[in-house]
């Protein structure tokens, strides 16, 4: 029988517990023992990048890596993009630029692409084309279709900063207090023109406290 160790790994946010061998490597775990086939084997020598994935945030090709040093790790794949903050409709916006500017051609060594990008974009949000190359030149694509993939990266780069500047602007109208999580979102106070509480306390510092009238007590 063969020695198996149990490792914890956080993949796309939900902690998983497996038993794999030494010697597994992390893409196998990913595909076999969670059964996350949207990573694909390419070469299995580490040449394709079609295995990337971010370990910690970095993105590694899991086919030189042992399951067993990514023990403790937050993982994520490309299956975990659909439910990252920035996807819009199920589609993180890398996602959509590759549908949109047709980067995925035959489609094998696209989750790699998408996960070096995303990497990518986290560190550099406005890259050049040249620092696009560069971020995928670890990936290869048999199709040879590199224009495509890197207009795909810079369609989301944009789209990003787009939602970056809608919010900056949403808060900005809503007195520079975010509608989320701002006091507007405070059920049962009041808040003023400039953003601030309005308890209904007289000499009130503006905030709620708990001497405060609230609104909901006068009913």
């Amino acid at each position: 029988m063969s020695e198996t160790r149990e490792i914890t790994l956080t993949v796309n946010g939900t902690e998983e517990t497996i038993e794999v061998e030494p010697r597994r490597l992390l893409v196998h775990a990913i595909r076999e023992d969670l059964d996350l086939t949207g990573t694909h084997i390419g070469c299995d020598t580490g040449n394709c990048g079609a295995c990337t994935v971010l370990v910690d945030g970095e993105p590694l090709k899991s086919c030189l890596m042992f399951a067993v040093q990514a023990d403790g790790s937050e993982v994520e794949t490309v299956e975990g993009m659909e439910d990252h903050p920035d996807a819009v409709d199920d589609l993180h916006p890398l996602q959509e630029g590759f549908h949109e500017e047709h980067g995925l051609q035959c489609g094998y060594c696209t989750p790699g692409m998408i996960m070096s990008g995303k990497a990518l974009l986290e560190e550099n949000p406005d890259p050049s084309e040249a620092e696009i190359r560069e971020a995928i030149s670890g990936n290869l694509c048999r199709c040879t279709g590199y224009q495509n993939i890197v207009k795909s990266i810079e369609y989301a780069a944009e789209k990003l900063a787009d939602g970056e500047r809608d919010d900056a602007e949403a808060v900005a109208a809503d007195g520079g207090v975010s509608s989320a999580d701002g006091p507007a979102s405070f059920d049962g106070y009041d808040v003023d023109d400039d953003g601030e509480f309005s308890c209904g306390v007289e000499n009130c510092c503006g905030g709620p406290s708990t001497d405060a009238t609230h609104r909901g007590d006068e009913r």
